[in-house]
């Protein structure tokens, strides 16, 4: 990532302060596929190596190591440092509260769980633990990185960039949620149709269509660019939508096909699904959106702060 015109010093966060405290840092991590996959369960990893051929099979087994090597790694330097941590898996239930610089290590896939998580003047840095392997967008520390990006934010040398986040507010009484990429509001089975009322300002409309994809800039260039949207510029605060292929049958004539909305806009989705759902960031979260629901999407008060 370039620090555009979007950078702060760092000093400006506290970051520098939080690290030189020894306090309040988290290290999260995931776990690697072959982790998971070939080695929980001895049985499972017999049956699984049919599957593969030894090229896909050492290609796992060197992520892996490429993945825990890294972790190990950053670990140590930050020890050296003499810089106090918590080591958390993903997944994993705590409090993100009783953190202000959180450090993930993996791909986006671990940053954007945390990222999710974060309020106020808490600061994020990824860690890609495999650029050969693991897509990591948001992450601007590496291996080989890691040790020089650290000493430049104990010195307040380093920059973060803020990026825009959607807030998610529901009417069943789940609690608001903020989005660093995007939502994808659909039926629970992707081969169903979803129908829906999609208001936008003044206007209102009931749609069929595939669903509906809401994005942050720096989400612009994932699903919704793949459905017809547009890829907006990293630092922009507003927000996109875009309804996925819509149905027109019975000379049915939509307006609200997908736009661009201003941080103050917002568009509200009413489910006319009976098992309908409403996916966040990707496929790891998935909340219930069922016949009557309704889901309010707008641009988040607290942007995201990333070290770059």
């Amino acid at each position: 990532m370039n620090s555009g015109t979007c950078a702060d010093k760092i000093e400006n966060l506290s970051v520098k302060k939080i690290m030189n405290k020894h306090k309040n840092i988290l290290l999260l991590y995931k776990n690697s596929t072959y982790a998971s996959y070939f080695l929980s369960d001895r049985r499972r990893l017999a049956q699984l190596q049919g599957l593969f051929n030894s090229q896909e099979l050492k290609r796992f087994r060197k992520t892996h190591e490429n993945h825990f090597w890294t972790l190990s790694y950053v670990e140590a330097v930050l020890k050296h440092r003499k810089l106090k941590f918590t080591k958390i898996c993903r997944g994993t239930g705590f409090n993100y509260k009783l953190y202000d610089l959180i450090i993930t290590v993996g791909g986006d896939g671990t940053f954007l769980e945390a990222a999710r998580n974060l309020t106020g003047s808490q600061v994020i840095w990824g860690i890609n633990s495999d650029p050969t392997w693991s897509v990591g967008r948001f992450c601007s520390g590496n291996a080989r990185n890691f040790e020089r990006m650290l000493d430049a934010i104990m010195q307040g040398k380093a920059a973060v960039r803020t990026f825009n986040r959607l807030l998610l507010s529901f009417d069943n009484g789940t609690q608001p949620m903020n989005a660093v990429n995007d939502v994808l509001v659909c039926h629970h089975n992707p081969a169903a149709l979803s129908r829906y009322y999609i208001t936008a300002g003044k206007i209102k409309e009931e749609q069929r269509s595939s669903g509906v994809w809401v994005s942050t800039a720096a989400g612009s260039s994932g699903g919704i660019h793949s459905a017809g949207g547009k890829i907006l510029p990293q630092n922009s605060r507003n927000i996109q939508y875009k309804p996925r292929e819509l149905y027109r049958g019975h000379g049915t004539k939509y307006r609200l096909t997908g736009g661009v909305l201003k941080p103050r806009q917002k568009i509200t989705m009413t489910s006319l699904i009976r098992e309908g759902v409403v996916f966040v960031d990707g496929s790891h979260i998935c909340l219930p959106f069922s016949f009557g629901a309704a889901i309010q999407v707008g641009s988040s008060p607290e942007p995201l702060k990333v070290i770059i």
